[in-house]
């Protein structure tokens, strides 16, 4: 299993810039499905929030590995 998502990870994921991301970026969490519940500060700009859930949050999972045979159901 690899670690918690980077920062750089995050900022692709979301369209933001990395900087961004550690000033705003709160608690990680680690969900039963493998992917990551990632808490963002209230203070982060609106124009930055723009791909978080209301509650300032982001469910950031992985694509498989390639060499990964399994498939999702």
């Amino acid at each position: 299993m690899r670690g918690a998502p980077t920062n750089r990870e995050i900022a692709l994921a979301i369209g933001i810039d990395e900087l961004e991301v550690e000033r705003y970026r709160g608690d990680t969490f680690l969900l039963g499905d493998g992917s990551w519940l990632i808490h963002f500060a209230f203070e982060m700009p609106r124009g930055l929030r723009q791909r978080l859930t209301g509650s300032f949050t982001l469910i950031f999972k992985r694509a498989p590995a390639m060499a990964d045979a399994r498939q999702e159901d």
